[in-house]
Protein backbone atom coordinates (compact mmCIF):
# COMPACT_ATOMS: atom_id res chain seq x y z
CA UNK A 1 0.00 0.00 0.00
CA UNK A 2 1.46 3.35 -1.04
CA UNK A 3 2.01 6.18 1.40
CA UNK A 4 1.91 9.93 0.77
CA UNK A 5 5.51 9.92 1.96
CA UNK A 6 6.50 7.88 -1.11
CA UNK A 7 6.02 11.05 -3.15
CA UNK A 8 7.94 14.34 -2.83
CA UNK A 9 6.75 16.67 -0.08
CA UNK A 10 3.78 18.59 -1.50
CA UNK A 11 3.52 22.30 -2.08
CA UNK A 12 0.22 23.63 -0.74
CA UNK A 13 -1.67 26.74 -1.74
CA UNK A 14 -3.80 28.85 0.58
CA UNK A 15 -5.57 32.20 0.60
CA UNK A 16 -5.56 34.57 3.55
CA UNK A 17 -8.71 36.16 4.90
CA UNK A 18 -7.62 39.29 3.01
CA UNK A 19 -7.53 37.36 -0.26
CA UNK A 20 -3.74 37.11 -0.59
CA UNK A 21 -2.28 33.94 -2.07
CA UNK A 22 0.43 32.14 -0.15
CA UNK A 23 2.11 28.80 -0.53
CA UNK A 24 3.57 26.22 1.81
CA UNK A 25 6.68 24.80 0.16
CA UNK A 26 9.85 22.97 1.15
CA UNK A 27 12.64 25.18 2.45
CA UNK A 28 15.27 26.28 -0.07
CA UNK A 29 18.76 27.75 0.23
CA UNK A 30 17.43 31.15 -0.86
CA UNK A 31 15.49 31.22 2.45
CA UNK A 32 18.54 31.03 4.71
CA UNK A 33 18.94 34.76 5.41
CA UNK A 34 15.22 35.20 6.13
CA UNK A 35 15.18 32.11 8.36
CA UNK A 36 18.12 33.51 10.31
CA UNK A 37 16.34 36.86 10.73
CA UNK A 38 13.12 35.17 11.88
CA UNK A 39 14.82 32.80 14.30
CA UNK A 40 16.99 35.46 15.95
CA UNK A 41 14.16 37.98 16.28
CA UNK A 42 13.51 38.82 19.96
CA UNK A 43 9.83 37.77 19.81
CA UNK A 44 10.72 34.43 18.22
CA UNK A 45 13.40 33.88 20.85
CA UNK A 46 10.98 34.84 23.62
CA UNK A 47 8.28 32.31 22.79
CA UNK A 48 10.10 29.35 21.23
CA UNK A 49 12.76 26.88 22.26
CA UNK A 50 15.27 28.36 19.79
CA UNK A 51 18.63 28.89 21.41
CA UNK A 52 20.09 32.40 21.77
CA UNK A 53 23.08 31.17 19.78
CA UNK A 54 21.05 30.50 16.62
CA UNK A 55 23.36 31.29 13.70
CA UNK A 56 23.67 30.96 9.94
CA UNK A 57 24.89 27.35 10.18
CA UNK A 58 21.69 26.45 12.03
CA UNK A 59 19.61 28.19 9.36
CA UNK A 60 21.44 26.23 6.65
CA UNK A 61 20.88 23.04 8.66
CA UNK A 62 17.17 23.81 8.79
CA UNK A 63 17.07 23.85 4.99
CA UNK A 64 19.35 20.88 4.34
CA UNK A 65 18.54 18.51 7.21
CA UNK A 66 15.84 19.48 9.70
CA UNK A 67 13.04 20.50 7.35
CA UNK A 68 13.37 17.71 4.75
CA UNK A 69 14.00 15.17 7.52
CA UNK A 70 10.40 15.14 8.72
CA UNK A 71 9.03 14.10 5.32
CA UNK A 72 11.91 11.68 4.65
CA UNK A 73 11.18 9.86 7.93
CA UNK A 74 7.43 9.78 7.30
CA UNK A 75 6.81 11.95 10.36
CA UNK A 76 5.05 14.96 8.88
CA UNK A 77 6.38 18.03 7.12
CA UNK A 78 8.21 21.27 7.71
CA UNK A 79 7.17 24.00 5.31
CA UNK A 80 8.29 27.50 4.51
CA UNK A 81 5.33 29.84 4.10
CA UNK A 82 5.97 32.08 1.11
CA UNK A 83 4.11 35.14 -0.09
CA UNK A 84 2.69 35.56 -3.59
CA UNK A 85 6.19 36.34 -4.89
CA UNK A 86 7.59 33.13 -3.40
CA UNK A 87 9.52 35.01 -0.71
CA UNK A 88 9.93 33.51 2.78
CA UNK A 89 7.45 34.88 5.29
CA UNK A 90 7.26 32.19 7.98
CA UNK A 91 7.68 28.52 8.72
CA UNK A 92 5.44 25.76 10.04
CA UNK A 93 6.11 22.20 11.19
CA UNK A 94 3.48 19.44 11.29
CA UNK A 95 5.21 16.81 13.44
CA UNK A 96 4.03 13.23 13.96
CA UNK A 97 5.81 11.72 16.95
CA UNK A 98 4.83 8.80 19.23
CA UNK A 99 1.27 8.21 17.97
CA UNK A 100 1.04 8.04 14.14
CA UNK A 101 -2.50 9.46 14.26
CA UNK A 102 -1.57 12.61 16.23
CA UNK A 103 0.59 15.50 15.10
CA UNK A 104 1.54 18.75 16.69
CA UNK A 105 2.19 22.05 14.99
CA UNK A 106 4.92 24.54 15.62
CA UNK A 107 5.30 27.80 13.76
CA UNK A 108 6.92 31.20 13.71
CA UNK A 109 6.45 34.22 11.50
CA UNK A 110 9.20 36.53 10.32
CA UNK A 111 8.96 40.08 11.68
CA UNK A 112 8.05 41.64 8.30
CA UNK A 113 5.14 39.24 7.74
CA UNK A 114 3.38 39.50 11.10
CA UNK A 115 -0.22 40.69 11.17
CA UNK A 116 -0.96 39.75 7.55
CA UNK A 117 -2.90 36.57 8.23
CA UNK A 118 -0.35 34.32 6.55
CA UNK A 119 0.03 31.95 9.49
CA UNK A 120 -3.70 31.48 10.03
CA UNK A 121 -4.16 30.51 6.37
CA UNK A 122 -1.10 28.27 6.45
CA UNK A 123 -2.20 26.55 9.64
CA UNK A 124 -5.63 25.84 8.17
CA UNK A 125 -4.03 24.34 5.04
CA UNK A 126 -1.44 22.24 6.87
CA UNK A 127 -4.00 20.94 9.35
CA UNK A 128 -6.46 19.99 6.62
CA UNK A 129 -3.67 18.30 4.66
CA UNK A 130 -2.69 16.26 7.70
CA UNK A 131 -6.26 15.15 8.40
CA UNK A 132 -7.31 14.53 4.79
CA UNK A 133 -4.10 13.17 3.26
CA UNK A 134 -1.91 11.83 6.07
CA UNK A 135 -4.66 10.04 7.99
CA UNK A 136 -4.25 12.07 11.16
CA UNK A 137 -7.05 11.99 13.73
CA UNK A 138 -5.89 14.88 15.90
CA UNK A 139 -3.65 17.90 15.42
CA UNK A 140 -2.43 19.66 18.55
CA UNK A 141 -1.19 23.22 19.06
CA UNK A 142 0.80 24.08 22.15
CA UNK A 143 2.45 27.34 23.23
CA UNK A 144 4.00 28.77 26.36
CA UNK A 145 1.32 30.41 28.49
CA UNK A 146 1.22 34.10 27.59
CA UNK A 147 1.93 33.69 23.87
CA UNK A 148 -1.31 35.44 22.93
CA UNK A 149 -0.37 35.96 19.27
CA UNK A 150 0.12 32.23 18.70
CA UNK A 151 -3.11 31.45 20.53
CA UNK A 152 -5.04 33.91 18.33
CA UNK A 153 -3.68 32.19 15.21
CA UNK A 154 -4.71 28.75 16.46
CA UNK A 155 -8.20 29.86 17.45
CA UNK A 156 -8.75 31.76 14.16
CA UNK A 157 -7.66 28.59 12.33
CA UNK A 158 -10.42 26.65 14.11
CA UNK A 159 -8.53 24.95 16.94
CA UNK A 160 -10.46 24.35 20.16
CA UNK A 161 -8.71 25.54 23.30
CA UNK A 162 -8.49 22.74 25.85
CA UNK A 163 -6.61 24.21 28.78
CA UNK A 164 -3.24 24.55 30.45
CA UNK A 165 -0.62 21.83 30.82
CA UNK A 166 1.26 22.58 34.01
CA UNK A 167 5.07 22.49 33.77
CA UNK A 168 4.75 20.74 30.40
CA UNK A 169 7.34 22.68 28.44
CA UNK A 170 10.79 24.00 29.09
CA UNK A 171 12.39 27.37 28.44
CA UNK A 172 15.87 28.48 29.41
CA UNK A 173 16.37 25.50 31.69
CA UNK A 174 13.13 25.81 33.63
CA UNK A 175 9.72 24.15 33.37
CA UNK A 176 6.92 26.34 32.02
CA UNK A 177 3.16 25.95 31.67
CA UNK A 178 1.78 25.48 28.18
CA UNK A 179 -1.58 26.08 26.56
CA UNK A 180 -3.03 23.32 24.40
CA UNK A 181 -5.70 23.31 21.69
CA UNK A 182 -6.71 20.71 19.14
CA UNK A 183 -8.31 20.23 15.74
CA UNK A 184 -10.17 17.01 14.88
CA UNK A 185 -11.59 15.68 11.60
CA UNK A 186 -15.08 16.63 12.80
CA UNK A 187 -13.92 20.27 12.92
CA UNK A 188 -13.31 20.36 9.16
CA UNK A 189 -15.99 22.02 7.04
CA UNK A 190 -18.07 19.58 4.98
CA UNK A 191 -16.47 20.85 1.77
CA UNK A 192 -12.93 20.88 3.14
CA UNK A 193 -10.21 20.52 0.56
CA UNK A 194 -6.53 21.33 0.24
CA UNK A 195 -4.97 22.95 -2.80
CA UNK A 196 -1.97 20.77 -3.66
CA UNK A 197 0.17 22.68 -6.15
CA UNK A 198 2.79 20.05 -6.66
Amino acid sequence: MSSPYDQPQPVLGAITDRGEKIMLRPAEMRDVDAILTACTDPESQRWTTLSPGYDRDRAVGFVTDYAPGWWARGQGAAWVIADADGTYAAQLDLRVLADPKIADVGFLTGPAARGKGYMTAALRAATAYGLLHLGLERVEWKAHVGNAASRRVAEKAGFTFEGTLRAYGSKDGRRVDEWIASFLPADLPADAAVEVLG
